[in-house]
């Protein structure tokens, strides 16, 4: 979450720049507010308790992010943070507005919210493939040799467990954006390629973010329907996995697992039961803030559930 110093510094941030010209105090100052933001969000950001206040932080934090961008453009924390910051705006709080929207026949407020997610995933992946970039100038060029040579470069140059985050979010910037594009995610040519950084995040650390690279993969499993490639029951299999290693407290997995798994499976049980263990579960601070989010798309869902199984 930004605070009142990491808006009041972009404010200054011109002036740093103009009177300070000749040195790199500016960016030195911008990349240690971005730390430390990081550094708090990571530890106790998903314990705030008020969920109204998600959809204007998120969006205040886009922008502040983009201000920043502008004096330290090549400062890989920063780049990965509103990669990230687009992403969960777009999914997790234009998304599911949008969802709501449907359920409620606004089908203009529908498309509207939609178009403005696209947007924000457009400009995730630039940034993505900037990042790559600036990791290693190889990037376009193993994107372009095929899956095999990319995997090697991914395994060349991201290695260790703190690679991990940057992995998954790139990895999650090609997957939201291929999930709504118009052709959709069974379509795509690069499958392969944000499949395998998702996998390489796993590998590097399979808890990172409460396990949301195994979610993210289990979603994808689940998706693809199965007579071009999906398997819905790996895809059960790796949720099952994310909800162990929180011991079932990040909700947001259930919802998932419900929403594309249950469904895929035709389990109208599995369905029932995920998603009333999240409308029931008591509070869980680490993830108080996504909890409270997951709860309110559990509820929306087990209105559906009639429409969605053939039993």
């Amino acid at each position: 979450m930004r605070g009142p110093r990491f808006t009041a510094l972009l404010a200054l941030a011109p002036l740093l720049s103009s009177s300070l010209s000749g040195c790199d105090l500016t960016g030195t100052l911008l990349k240690a507010q971005v730390d430390g933001t990081n550094e708090f969000a990571a530890a106790k950001g998903q314990e705030m308790a008020d969920p109204e206040m998600v959809g204007p932080v998120m969006a205040a934090g886009v922008v502040t992010n983009e201000g920043f961008l502008y004096y330290v453009p090549e400062y890989e924390p920063l780049i990965q943070s509103t990669v990230f910051g687009n992403i969960a705006y777009g999914v997790g709080w234009l998304g599911s507005a949008a969802k709501q929207a449907e359920q409620d026949g606004k089908y203009e407020q529908v498309e509207h919210l939609n178009k403005r997610s696209r947007l924000l995933f457009a400009r995730a992946l630039n940034l993505t493939k900037r990042m790559l970039r600036l990791r290693d100038e190889g990037f376009d060029q193993a994107l372009a040799g095929g899956i095999d040579v990319f995997k090697v470069w991914v395994n060349e140059n991201f290695f260790t467990k703190e690679d991990a985050p940057i992995m998954l979010t790139a990895g999650m910037a090609y997957f939201v954006s291929m999930l709504n594009s118009e052709e959709g995610l069974a379509a795509s040519v690069d499958i392969p390629y944000a499949r395998y950084m998702i996998e390489r995040s796993v590998e590097l650390d399979e808890k990172l973010s409460g396990s949301q690279g195994l979610a993210i993969l289990g979603t994808y499993w689940c998706t693809v329907p199965q007579m071009v490639g999906g398997n819905p029951q790996l895809g059960w299999q790796l949720m099952q996995r994310a909800m162990k290693n929180t011991n079932r407290g990040a909700h947001g997995v259930h919802v998932a697992a419900a929403e594309r798994c249950a469904t895929a499976l035709q389990d109208r049980k599995l369905y029932h039961d995920l998603l009333t263990e999240v409308i029931e579960a008591g509070d869980v601070p680490k993830y108080r803030l996504p909890n409270k989010l997951a709860r309110h798309d559990a509820e929306r869902l087990l209105k559906q559930m009639n429409d969605l199984f053939y039993d």
